[in-house]
């Protein structure tokens, strides 16, 4: 008992520690210097079902000062009076703009694709994300340009003051800001680019539009509802700078409004965060050993005297950071006083989400359904990512037969009636390929013919069926299963990047691409393709 209790003293004082030094590091963004000139501002706001909320969100943004901005909102296909209000107040300021939702593709997160869209409408060169129930302040704005600005960085993120109304509330919404700055070293944060210490809130975004639109954007995270830890690990893995700031003074938000909203919220994108599969282990060990069970040990009756005394330290360390964040962040007294219970809550909505997820249960969320692939789905995930040895791309390709995961057979015989567009990628780059395909496909598709290639050679015989099946449920399109690696051999494709291959029609290799489409890529394929045309 007193090895376990000084384990509990130690789990608490990490975090406890960490949590006093990241308050010297996450500070409210400055006011921008008298008379300094801001990049104007495209304040994006996907919104759906949101009548409710979006005049007081449009309010708050128009009552902004000091940085020139524009405000537009994507009407998500919503069924009750959004639009309507939207227009009221585009009647009223030319600021304001309404924009219809695109059909909602297969694979895509309704609110990913939302951001997606608006980004693509959107006409400054910095952009801020907010959702419909957040508002601003009349400073905010200009003091998010002016941190993005002196920081330099692509993305930055923010907590703003969460308001809470139910006990569920208080109890558990609290723990964003505990969890944030108990376990992630901010300092370590600022001087790495590794996608590990990615953190954000989908609430408040504002990024470098040049940056987002080179990492993909919201595009590369299509199928995500975490975008507040996905999108910085988005742009991380492309080399570009994230940061955190205190949002407490520049927002606020109701994020829920009872206890189902509570839970089924901070499920629905539990598997991304703690209850990933190789996080929910060691974080229940840390919340529950540090955070948990030196309450339990306090209680116990008839414990030695010295026990006590390092359970009753180890709660007081577990109960400190909360109690300040109290006053730094406004948070209820309730949740402070409630901490044990309140992780030990948070800790079940993990698991619960786990379980689900491997049994595959859907996620719904603003009135969709988000199919969650099981298992199996993470296999695929790992023998993709072993897929593409080699690095340089062949002088000519021969010909080929493949299935795609429809059981329809492809030939590549050669000579072609066409110019071929192939394309290969892994895992960890499927998310570079729209945007080679979609440009290539609106200006060539009846003249260029586009393939996809999957690599599945380290699949097992008898596991073939289930992942060809899986393909089938998440994969809208065709691809092309090369269950030997054979194929892809031929190609020798630059491992975690898109690679693109244009191939004349006597099967020659006429250029090789691999990683981000650029614009002057794009355009190089462009003359490349009408070159060859006669």
């Amino acid at each position: 008992m007193m090895m376990l209790a000084t384990i509990c003293l130690f789990t608490a004082l990490l975090p406890c520690a960490l949590f006093l030094g990241n308050l010297l590091c996450y500070r409210a963004p400055a006011a921008p210097r008298p008379g300094q000139r801001l990049p104007r501002v495209s304040v994006l706001i996907p919104a759906r079902n949101e009548e409710a909320n979006i005049a007081a969100a449009l309010a708050s943004v128009l009552a902004n000062r000091g940085v020139d901005f524009e405000v537009v909102v994507l009407d998500d296909h919503s069924t009750d009076r959004t639009a309507e209000r939207v227009r009221e107040f585009a009647a009223q300021d030319a600021r304001v703009r309404l924009e219809p939702a695109p059909p909602l593709p297969p694979g895509w997160c309704g609110k990913q694709h939302s951001c997606a869209a608006l980004a693509g409408r959107a006409s400054a060169p910095l952009l801020v994300f907010m959702d419909a129930d957040v508002r601003l302040t009349p400073d905010a704005l200009a003091r998010m340009a002016h941190f993005i600005v002196e920081r330099d960085v692509a993305l930055a993120s923010g907590v703003p003051r969460q308001e809470l109304g139910t006990a569920w509330e208080k109890i558990l919404l609290p723990l964003i800001h505990f969890v944030l700055l108990g376990y992630l070293p901010v300092a370590w944060m600022r001087r790495s680019l590794h996608p590990a210490f990615a953190a954000g809130c989908g609430q408040l975004f504002i990024a470098r539009a040049e940056d987002y639109h080179a990492c993909g954007g919201h595009g590369a995270i299509r199928a995500s509802l975490h975008d507040g830890l996905q999108l910085p690990r988005a742009f991380r893995r492309h080399g570009r700078k994230t940061d955190l700031f205190d949002a407490t003074p520049l927002a606020n938000c109701r994020m829920y409004h009872n206890a189902d909203e509570v839970f089924s919220g901070l499920g629905k994108n539990a598997v991304e965060g703690l209850a990933a599969p190789n996080r929910i282990v060691p974080f229940t060990a840390l919340l529950g050993l540090g955070q948990v069970l030196p309450f339990v040990l306090v209680a116990m009756p008839g414990l030695p005297g010295p026990v006590k005394m390092l359970a009753a330290l180890a709660a007081l360390l577990a109960w400190l950071p909360r109690w300040i964040a109290c006053l730094r962040f406004h948070h209820s007294w309730l949740g402070a006083l409630l901490h044990p219970l309140g992780v030990t809550v948070l800790l079940f909505i993990q698991w619960r989400a786990l379980f689900q997820h491997w049994r595959g249960r859907p996620a719904q969320w603003r009135g969709r359904t988000y199919a969650k692939p099981a298992a199996l789905s993470l296999l695929l995930g790992a023998l993709l990512a072993q897929a593409g040895q080699g690095t340089n791309a062949p002088v000519s390709v021969p010909d080929f037969t493949l299935v795609d995961q429809h059981g329809v057979t492809n030939h590549f015989t050669l000579p072609r009636t066409n110019l071929s567009f192939i394309v290969w990628a892994d895992q960890k780059s499927s998310d570079q390929l729209e945007k080679w395909i979609q440009p290539v496909h609106d200006l060539h598709g009846g003249t260029v013919a586009i393939l996809g290639v999957a690599d599945l050679g380290g699949v097992p015989a008898m596991l073939r069926p289930l992942v060809r099946r899986a393909f089938v449920k998440n994969v809208p399109h065709p691809v092309l299963l090369d269950w030997t690696g054979n194929v892809t051999k031929l190609f020798r494709p630059v491992r975690k990047v898109a690679n693109i291959y244009l191939v004349r029609t006597n099967g020659t290799v006429l250029a090789h691409w691999s990683g981000i489409a650029t614009k002057a890529q794009l355009e190089e394929v462009t003359e490349k393709i009408k070159a060859e045309q006669p």
